[in-house]
């Protein structure tokens, strides 16, 4: 079961646990009118202390090591 977000026409905002994700509307509890299903706010994963996105990060960390490691590999040989 899911928790979705249900908004009905006096604009009353309430949670319901659904079995089947297709349910678009369900009755509101407070008035008793048609509440339809709000869409979900999007979710970022956000690294704690920067608010960078940590998948960002690590893949610049991956580029600048294997760059590093072509500059060592290439000074040592000579080659340009």
């Amino acid at each position: 079961m899911r928790v979705y977000d249900y908004k009905c026409e006096s604009e009353h905002v309430s949670e319901h646990f659904v079995k089947d994700d297709n349910v678009n509307s369900v009755s509101c509890p407070t008035c008793g009118a048609n509440a339809i299903r709000l869409l979900p706010a999007p979710q970022a994963k956000l690294e704690g202390i920067t608010g960078a996105f940590p998948s960002a990060a690590d893949k610049w960390v991956r580029l600048r090591e294997s760059h590093a490691k072509y500059e060592r590999k290439t000074d040592r040989t000579g080659i340009a």
